[in-house]
């Protein structure tokens, strides 16, 4: 369980530990308890009502990557022109980790 994506979810709509708690009925010490990852493992009952609270799928609330969602405009221009050139290379994501492992 990742706590910290819960907190994300959270913080993005607005609301406080106090709000998730009354719109979820999951006490908010238990809920603190699981954003600080001290409670790993709520039981599935406690996912769903938070996931119907956040208006979220289940499964995002257990997810345990939280990866940053980045716009075109956010990459470094450069990364981007790499990404072209190895694309017309035929250095394809395999190939590229490979190299990565031979580097290191």
């Amino acid at each position: 369980m990742n706590g910290k994506k819960i907190q994300d979810l959270r913080t993005k709509k607005g609301m406080t530990l106090s709000e998730l708690s009354k719109v979820s009925g999951v006490s908010k010490s238990y809920l603190s308890f699981i954003e600080r990852g001290i409670q790993k493992n709520p039981s599935i009952d406690v996912i769903e009502r938070l996931a119907a609270a956040l208006e979220v799928q289940p499964h995002v609330i257990y997810s345990k990557i939280t990866k940053p969602q980045l716009s075109l405009k956010e990459l470094d221009q450069e990364v981007i022109e790499l990404a072209i050139e190895m694309s017309k290379a035929n250095i394809n994501k395999e190939k590229l980790k490979q190299l990565i492992e031979i580097l290191k």
